[in-house]
């Protein structure tokens, strides 16, 4: 039952913000199995056995563009030795499939009576649908990203001395950056990373530019909070400092939760590991959740993207 909802799945084209093709698909093949709900492009299915609490498998079907780097058709999911190549296979659709047959399959019926719910409940806790290779992550990175501008005085190049070049300055704070240790340690998800990623000036090879544009991406933990690392990065730096994003905070579950227990009951091998990217789990504030699914992160956004079907088998299983 699985494999073909996610072979449908991936040709489905799903990029950010166009999933209805996707969205459709997942309310069809949902009816008839639960309490369905759509709201634009999202789509939800309530499965009740009465009072008590709520947990939510949340997954995304949206994926990132296909990139020229494709040798395969990125919509025409194809199996090859175990595995199912296509656009989205790993993130996240595997996942999202293996939740769909999961929540529709499961036995929690009540005297056979399915309820059928108002309103959504309010949910207690949650499992996210991201590719862990089926380990568990019990904590999750939050997001920072900082903005720098060196600001300079515009001028001919071939007059270096009646402008004031950003460029150096920029990247004099970049080696500053590179070289800042952030030392506090977390005991799930260890230090606190930045990496400048973005650098930018000038757009002629004969004029001096005014300003040095440059971005950092720190994923942090709870050892800092984002106004600490935001004075760390100012006190290292001539450049103006700007905050882009900072409302996605780390995230994490007690090790004595009761999802985070079920899912070592359920699959007894899996070890724990704080996750550093961002998922859905970043809206939930203190719910107790885990992050976990079928696929291999490392595989994400990459050409030629391909989840192994028997974890996505054992996942249904899992969940």
């Amino acid at each position: 039952m699985v494999l073909p909802l996610l072979s449908d799945l991936v040709a489905a084209r799903s990029p950010s913000r166009e999933e209805g093709p996707a969205a459709d698909l997942i309310e069809a093949w949902l009816q008839g199995k639960g309490d369905v709900r759509r709201s634009d492009r999202n789509v939800a299915m309530i499965r009740s056995a009465g009072p008590g609490p709520v947990l939510m498998l949340c997954s995304h079907h949206d994926t990132v563009p296909a990139t020229a780097s494709w040798t395969r058709n990125p919509w025409e999911p194809t199996v090859e030795a175990g595995r199912m190549y296509g656009l989205g296979a790993n993130d996240a659709k595997g996942c999202l499939s293996a939740m769909a047959v999961a929540c529709a399959t499961a036995n929690i019926r009540r005297d056979g009576k399915e309820e059928k719910l108002p309103t959504l409940p309010k949910i207690d806790t949650a499992i996210i649908g991201e590719p862990t290779g089926l380990e568990v992550a019990v904590a999750q990175n939050g997001m920072l990203i900082l903005d720098c501008v060196n600001r300079g005085r515009a001028g001919h190049a071939a007059r270096p001395h009646l402008a004031d070049n950003p460029i150096p300055a920029m990247a004099r704070d970049i080696l500053a950056v590179d070289a800042l240790v952030v030392d506090r340690m977390h005991p799930t998800a260890g230090r606190t990373s930045h990496a400048v990623t973005v650098a930018k000036a000038g757009d002629r090879h004969n004029v001096i530019p005014d300003e040095a544009r440059w971005t950092i991406d720190l994923r942090t933990t709870a050892s800092y909070t984002h106004a600490e690392l935001i004075a760390l990065i100012q006190g290292v730096v001539k450049a103006e400092v700007q905050v882009r994003s900072e409302r996605f905070h780390p995230v994490e579950t007690p090790l004595q939760a009761a999802v985070l227990g079920a899912a070592l009951r359920a699959r007894p091998q899996a070890r724990t590991f704080a996750s550093p990217t961002l998922s859905d789990w970043a809206h939930l504030g203190a719910m107790p959740a885990i992050k976990w699914g079928p696929g291999l992160s490392e595989v994400s956004h990459t050409a030629d993207e391909w989840v192994e079907l028997a974890m996505v088998e054992q996942a249904v299983g899992a969940y």
